[in-house]
C-alpha cells in the first residue's frame, strides 16, 4: 500500500522546511493531509483554503494553520495575480523540547470547536517581525556547509526561531481566540500532544485505549479525562476520527482500492471500516470518493 500510494502523495521533507513561495498558481489542487504541521503566512490577500464545511479567506499579512487532521487545500482568487506566502512544514517532535508546562508552544494547532483551520490576522505594525524571523530561518535553512555553520549549530538556530516565532503566534491565538487556562490543560496539555504524534505515525497499527496507557504510562480513567476535556473527544474516537479522516485523503488522492485503504488505515476488514467511515463521512467510501471526483 505504501508503494502505490507514494506516487500520489506530496513529498516533503523531513523535521522541518520553510520556503518563500511567488507564484501565480498554488501546486496541490486536491484535498489532502500532511503528517507535519503547517504554517502558511499570506502576504498578499488572494489565497483562500478549502476544507471540506466550507471556504476561508486568509487576509493580507494573515496566517492559516494546518494540525494532521485538517483536511484542505488551498487555492487563489481568480484573476488575482501573484501569491506572496511563506511555508513553514514542521514534526511537533521538532520543538517539542522548547515546551513547558506552563506555555506549549503546539497550543495554537489544537482543534477548535468548529473544526476549522485557524486564522490569525497580524496587525500591519507586526508584519515586519514576522518576515524578519522568515528570512533568517531560511537563511539557516539553506547555508551551506563551507559558510561555518555545523549541522548541529544550523539546527539549533532554525529552532530557536522558529521557537520565537510560535510564541508570536500563540500570543495572537490567545488576543483572537482567548485562553486555554483550564487546570487540566496547563498539568497535561504535553501528553495529549504526545498522543497525537503517536497516532499520526501508527494509525495503521492495531491500537487501542490500553495500548497508549501502558505507552504513555497513565491510567485509563485518568488519560480518558484528560484527552476529553482538552481535544473534545475520547483517545478511541481520536484513533477513529484521524484513520477516517487519512482514508479520505486516500480515497481523494489515489485510486487504490478500498479494501487496500482499510488495511491501509488499520481495519482488519473492510466491513467495519466501511460502517466506521459511513457514521462519521455521511457516505460509504465509494460514495465519497465518486462525490469528491464529480
Amino acid at each position: 500500500m505504501d508503494k502505490a500510494y507514494a506516487r500520489y502523495t506530496e513529498k516533503l521533507p523531513g523535521e522541518f522546511s520553510i520556503k518563500h513561495k511567488i507564484t501565480e498558481k498554488l501546486e496541490v489542487r486536491n484535498f489532502h493531509l500532511h503528517k507535519q504541521l503547517e504554517i502558511v503566512f499570506a502576504q498578499t490577500g488572494n489565497l483562500k483554503c478549502r476544507f471540506e464545511s466550507g471556504v476561508i479567506d486568509v487576509p493580507e499579512n494573515g496566517i492559516i494553520l494546518f494540525n494532521q487532521m485538517d483536511l484542505h487545500y488551498n487555492f487563489l482568487q481568480e484573476d488575482s495575480g501573484t501569491c506572496d506566502r511563506y511555508v513553514i512544514y514542521f514534526s511537533p517532535g521538532y520543538i517539542s523540547d522548547f515546551s513547558t508546562p506552563e506555555l506549549n508552544l503546539l497550543e495554537c494547532f489544537l482543534p477548535r470547536s468548529d473544526n476549522r483551520p485557524v486564522v490569525l490576522t497580524v496587525p500591519k505594525e507586526h508584519w515586519q517581525g514576522f518576515t524578519h524571523l522568515l528570512n533568517k530561518m531560511i537563511a539557516y535553512h539553506d547555508a551551506k556547509e563551507e559558510e561555518g555553520l555545523t549541522p548541529g549549530s544550523k539546527k539549533m538556530h532554525m529552532k530557536f526561531l522558529l521557537g520565537e516565532c510560535l510564541l508570536l503566534i500563540n500570543d495572537l491565538s490567545l488576543e483572537q481566540y482567548g485562553a486555554r487556562d483550564s487546570i487540566t490543560y496547563q498539568n497535561h496539555a504535553q501528553i495529549v500532544y504526545d498522543i497525537y504524534e503517536y497516532v499520526g505515525s501508527h494509525y495503521n497499527e492495531e491500537l487501542s485505549m490500553d495500548d497508549v496507557c501502558k505507552l504513555f504510562l497513565i491510567g485509563k480513567t485518568q488519560l480518558y479525562n484528560i484527552f476529553k476535556e482538552i481535544s473534545g473527544m475520547t483517545v478511541s474516537e481520536y484513533i477513529t476520527e484521524y484513520r477516517i479522516t487519512k482514508a479520505k485523503d486516500f480515497l481523494i488522492n489515489s485510486d487504490c482500492s478500498i479494501e487496500m485503504i482499510s488495511q491501509a488505515v488499520g481495519y482488519q476488514n473492510v466491513s467495519s471500516f466501511s460502517r466506521a467511515f459511513k457514521s462519521r463521512a455521511g457516505y460509504s467510501p465509494i460514495q465519497y470518493r465518486k462525490k469528491q471526483t464529480i
